[in-house]
């Protein structure tokens, strides 16, 4: 197999070992994200940045529990690496984004403050 590249963090030739420890460490990202908006700072101010920090609350619980699904999967070998590539992209994919919003939300609310 030839690799064509990193696609969001993954080569193509990457190996499960490799994988397994990106999403772990992109859990453990995401648990500091989650610290980040229990912060006092990002305390919402009004209504709009309440629903927005409920959505990334939520948003940031469903990538946790679905990388946890995918690492446990691997680990017990119920889900082998080769079938698991894509499904790894979009999670690193949408951890991404999902930092991202996370960033420009701590943002908006540091201006409310």
């Amino acid at each position: 197999m030839t690799a064509t590249g990193p696609i969001s963090g993954v080569p193509t030739n990457s190996s499960s070992n490799d994988a397994l420890l990106r999403l772990e460490r992109y859990n453990r990202n995401l648990l500091s994200l989650e610290e980040k908006l229990k912060s006092y700072v990002c305390e919402p101010k009004t209504r709009s940045l309440y629903e927005r920090m409920e959505s990334l609350k939520n948003s940031l619980e469903n990538l946790k529990n679905s990388n946890r699904e995918i690492i446990s999967a691997l680990k017990d070998h119920k889900l082998y690496f080769e079938d698991a590539k894509e499904r790894i992209r979009e999670q690193l994919e949408t951890y991404k984004a999902l930092e991202l919003k996370v960033l420009e939300y701590i943002g908006m609310a540091r201006l409310h403050s």
